[in-house]
C-alpha cells in the first residue's frame, strides 16, 4: 500500500514486526488499524535528497576555512611549529587517507621527515589543554546549543593487540561484542535540533593498572601519578560535572544506556536540576504505584519484563520517532509510575517508560522527570540518544577515532580532542554552506507536537589533500548531495 500510494518501490512492506509496533492497548483503541495507518501517513512528509548548489568558489574556500579554524586555537601552543602540526593533523583526519594514524598522515601530506615531529606533537609538546577544551566547548555551543538539547553518556571500546598501550586489558569490547583485549573510554555527546557532536572523553583504567607492580608500565605510558581507580560511572560524573559547570549549552536532559542506568548511585549523583532518561535491564525490579486488579505489583513488586504479561496495565501509544530514508521510524510506547524500592517513598518514585520497536525489541527506561511530563517529551528525548552512537560510527569510519597507534595517556586524550575538533570543523562548514545555499538539512518534521533532530553532519567528510603540502590551501571538499 505504501509503495502504491507514494509511487516508490523503496517503501518498506507492512511486515508483522512493523505492524506490531503500531498497536494500542486492548482497552484503548479509538482508531482501527486502517485509520491509524492513515494517520501515520498523513503526518509523513517524505523528503528528497537536498540539492547541493555549491559553487567552485565555495569549495575553494575550504582550505581558508580550515586555516581560520586552526587560528582560533593558536593560544593552545604559543609557537608556530606546533600550530602547523596541529593543522597538519586535522588535515589528515579530514582527508581520504585510509589509515589516519601519525605515520600515515605524515607520509600522505608532508613526507617521512614529519613523522617524528608529529609523534612528539601528540606525546611531548606543551599544550594548554584546559584552554583548548574551554574554547572547543564555546565554539560547539555557538553552533549547536538549543533549549531542546540532550546530553548522552556512553562508553566505547577500541580493540588492541598486545599489552603495551595505556589502559589495555581483557575486558568486554562492544565493537566486537565479546570479551577481548581492548581499551575503553567514556564519552559525552551533545545533540539538539542543529546537530550533534562529541565534547569530552576519558580513558578507563582497569584496577590492575593501578596496582603497585604496574608502576613501571604506568610511567612508560605517562599516566599522571595522582591518577586513582575510577569506575566508568565515576568518570562520566566527573566529565559531566565539568561540562555542566561551564554552562555554555542549553537543555536539561541526560540520556544513557543500561550500563549507567542500572547504577542507582550514578543516577542519584547527577545534578539535581537535570532530568535523566536511563535504559535499564529487563530484570530490574520495580513496585507499581497503582496496579488496579493486581495489588501484588504494589506490595511485592516484579521485574519490568513481567509487566508485559499483566493485562490492561499498559496503555500503548504509537509515535513517530524520526524520518528515515525508507519512511517514518515508528514505535509503540507505554509508561507507568513506579517506585524503585519496597518502601514506596516519594524520593524513589519514577517514570518507567517502555518502547517496542518495529523489530519487536523492547527497551525499558526510567526517568526522574516530574509526573506532569507529557509522553511526547519522553518520546522526543528517547529519540535523542541515538546521536552518540552515530558520532561513534561517523568518527570511527570517517575521522579516524580508532585509527590511532599511540600508547601513552597524553597522546590518547589529545587524539580524541583533535578528532572532536575535526568533527566541529565539519559542523561549522556545514552550517556555513547551509546558510549560503539551498541545502535543507532538516531530516524530520514535528508530529503530534514532538520535535525531532533536524540536522545531520556530512557522511563523507573527506578533504582531498593528496600530494598537497600541509601549508597549502586545500583544493576540494566532497560534500554529499
Amino acid at each position: 500500500m505504501r509503495r502504491w500510494i507514494h509511487g516508490d518501490v523503496r517503501q518498506p512492506l507492512l511486515t508483522r514486526a512493523f505492524l506490531l509496533a503500531q498497536r494500542l492497548s486492548e482497552e484503548n483503541q479509538p482508531l482501527t488499524k486502517r485509520m491509524r495507518m492513515k494517520q501515520i501517513i498523513k503526518f509523513w512528509e517524505p523528503k528528497l535528497p537536498p540539492k547541493c548548489e555549491l559553487s567552485v568558489e565555495d569549495i575553494e574556500t575550504v582550505g581558508k576555512e580550515l586555516s581560520e579554524f586552526v587560528s582560533l586555537f593558536g593560544a593552545t601552543f604559543g609557537r608556530v611549529e606546533p600550530t602547523e602540526l596541529f593543522e597538519l593533523y586535522l588535515q589528515g583526519l579530514l582527508s581520504n587517507t585510509e589509515r589516519k594514524n601519525v605515520e600515515a598522515i605524515a607520509l600522505k601530506l608532508d613526507g617521512p621527515e614529519r613523522v617524528r615531529n608529529l609523534q612528539r606533537f601528540l606525546s611531548d609538546y606543551q599544550w594548554d589543554e584546559s584552554w583548548m577544551r574551554a574554547e572547543h566547548w564555546k565554539l560547539c555551543a555557538e553552533s549547536l546549543s538549543d533549549e531542546e538539547g540532550v546530553w548522552s553518556i556512553d562508553a566505547s571500546e577500541f580493540p588492541k593487540k598486545g599489552m603495551a598501550s595505556v589502559g589495555v586489558a581483557h575486558q568486554y569490547c562492544g565493537a566486537l561484542g565479546k570479551t577481548a583485549n581492548c581499551q575503553s573510554g567514556v564519552f559525552i555527546c551533545y545533540s539538539g535540533p542543529k546537530g550533534h557532536a562529541l565534547l569530552d572523553s576519558r580513558l578507563y583504567l582497569p584496577k590492575k593498572w593501578l596496582e603497585p607492580e604496574w608502576e613501571e608500565r604506568r610511567e612508560q605510558c605517562h599516566i599522571p601519578k595522582e591518577t586513582t581507580f575510577q569506575t566508568k560511572q565515576e568518570l562520566a560524573l566527573d566529565l559531566f560535572q565539568r561540562l555542566s559547570k561551564s554552562q555554555p549549552f542549553g537543555g536539561r536532559w541526560i540520556a544513557c544506556d543500561c550500563s549507567f542506568g542500572n547504577n542507582e548511585a550514578f543516577l542519584e549523583a547527577l545534578p539535581k536540576d537535570f532530568y535523566y532518561l536511563a535504559e535499564i535491564s529487563c530484570t530490574r525490579k520495580v513496585w507499581v504505584k497503582t496496579a488496579g486488579t493486581q495489588p501484588k505489583l504494589q506490595t511485592e513488586g516484579c521485574s519490568v519484563e513481567q509487566l508485559l504479561k499483566v493485562k490492561h496495565l499498559l496503555n500503548w501509544q504509537t509515535h513517530k520517532i524520526a524520518e528515515g530514508e525508507k519512511g517514518p521510524s515508528v514505535a509503540a510506547f507505554a509508561r507507568l509510575r513506579v517506585y524503585l524500592s519496597a518502601e514506596r517513598t516519594v524520593e524513589s518514585e519514577r517514570w518507567l517508560r517502555l518502547r517496542n520497536d518495529a523489530n519487536g525489541q523492547i527497551k525499558y527506561l526510567i526517568s526522574n522527570a516530574p509526573k506532569e511530563t507529557p509522553m511526547t517529551e519522553l518520546v522526543r528525548v528517547s529519540g535523542a540518544r541515538w546521536p552518540i552512537e552515530r558520532c561513534f560510527q561517523e568518527d570511527k569510519s570517517e575521522l579516524g577515532l580508532d585509527h590511532y597507534e599511540h600508547r601513552s595517556w597524553t597522546a590518547w586524550h589529545r587524539h580524541m580532542r583533535l578528532v572532536f575538533l575535526a568533527q566541529l570543523f565539519l559542523i561549522r562548514l556545514q552550517i556555513k554552506f547551509k546558510k549560503n545555499s539551498c541545502i535543507d538539512l532538516a531530516t524530520s518534521a514535528p508530529v503530534d507536537g514532538v520535535q525531532f533532530s533536524r540536522a545531520q553532519p556530512p557522511t563523507k567528510p573527506h578533504v582531498n589533500t593528496a600530494a598537497v603540502p600541509h601549508t597549502t590551501q586545500l583544493p576540494s571538499l566532497q560534500i554529499p548531495s
